[in-house]
């Protein structure tokens, strides 16, 4: 009994001291994406000028994070017309990946890491009969680095992604979509939680 209420007086010296015991923090994070892909690791200017001049990739995405742990996706999509006004659609999707954020869920500077499960692909849209293959898959792993910023709600931010294998869709015949090793991606979104 003497040492049940050591114990408990111990644990709430504790609690006094280092703060209350809680939950940890959870935040969800919904934005606008953007993204490239590079054949070679793009320089910070390369990847400001495709994200701003070409076409690129435009999509959402979505993160939970608790605590420093999260999980999330995200899914770009370009219309094409190309010079014989066929219309393709590209497509890069992020679809699960889990993810690290060093400083937590309620930092101003949100540096954070991911890894994952990615397919990229395109698809004829027409009219008419495709000039080539109407379908091209490319499955991949790939491993991020990024940072955000959290301006009270607003999240801004960008990541490099590596894409650490590519491979097409096993024992199929649909050939592979030429992606490149790097994909650059910024995002503009709001943070509910985690305050």
């Amino acid at each position: 009994m003497k040492a049940t209420v050591i114990a408990i007086a111990l644990s709430c010296l504790a609690l006094s001291l280092f703060g209350e015991a809680r939950a940890p923090r959870v935040r969800v994070d919904l934005g606008a994406v953007i993204g490239k892909d590079f054949i070679d690791r793009p320089t910070f200017d390369q990847a400001a000028s495709a994200l701003t001049a070409e076409d690129p990739l435009e999509g959402f995405g979505w993160e939970v994070l608790i605590g420093h742990i999260g999980i999330g996706g995200s899914y770009l999509v370009a219309f094409n017309k190309d010079s014989t006004s066929e219309w393709w659609l590209d497509w890069d999707g992020q679809a699960a990946y889990a993810s690290y954020h060093v400083l937590g869920p309620r930092s101003f500077v949100d540096p954070f890491v991911d890894a994952g499960i990615g397919c990229a692909g395109r698809v004829y849209l027409g009219p008419g009969e495709a000039s080539a293959d109407r379908l091209l898959l490319t499955l991949y792993p790939f491993a991020s680095a990024g940072a955000a910023l959290d301006l009270n709600g607003l999240r801004v931010g960008a990541k490099l992604s590596y894409a650490l294998n590519r491979s097409g869709i096993p024992a199929t015949a649909i050939p592979e979509y030429p992606l490149g090793r790097f994909q650059a991606s910024a995002f503009v979104g709001v943070s509910i939680g985690g305050r």
